[in-house]
């Protein structure tokens, strides 16, 4: 049997360093790549490091600022979106800075929210992030928000049917 094949995801936290998430690729199509991060794939921090304690999917893009992650938490089934500068590709891996600000959509409830501010309020003025940084942060955050209280990008569903096991990503030009 085949090894399965696996990228590392980075995420960077101004001041804290780098995180990073050990994911498999499962597939590219006009939204973009997506991964997927089972039960018991390992992750790391500066300060710490684990094996994920729930399935998740992640879909990013190149140049995109923003990285929505499924997380299939019984407890809190979310949909949440890292906004970032624009995502990097690095080789075969991947790589982003996080701007702390974070749409969810909690999938009990359909409640929608933007998460953080606490944390991009001490970022700002730390100088840990620009000016503009800052505004990118803003509105992002404000249309990934806006966007999941619509609920019609079909890309929502896709990351759910992923995890569920119900669909694969369709590939570009499908």
């Amino acid at each position: 049997m085949g090894e399965t094949r696996r990228v590392r995801l980075f995420k960077v936290k101004r001041p804290s360093g780098v995180f990073w998430y050990d994911l498999e690729p499962v597939a590219e199509d006009a939204d973009g790549t997506w991964l997927r991060g089972a039960v018991g794939s390992p992750w790391g921090a500066p300060h710490d490091h684990g094996v994920l304690p729930v399935p998740v999917a992640v879909l990013l893009a190149v140049g995109r600022p923003w990285v929505a992650w499924w997380v299939a938490d019984p407890a809190d089934r979310r949909l949440e979106i890292d906004v970032c500068l624009p995502v990097e590709r690095t080789g075969v891996d991947w790589r982003y800075v996080d701007l702390e600000l974070d749409p969810v959509r909690h999938e009990r409830d359909s409640r929608v929210e933007i998460e953080d501010w606490d944390e991009y309020e001490v970022a700002c003025a730390a100088g840990w992030m620009s000016a503009d940084d800052a505004a990118l942060a803003r509105g992002a955050a404000e249309d990934r928000a806006e966007a999941l209280r619509r609920r019609d990008e079909p890309w929502q569903a896709r990351g759910w049917w992923l995890l569920d096991g119900q669909e694969r990503p369709r590939p570009a030009g499908a």
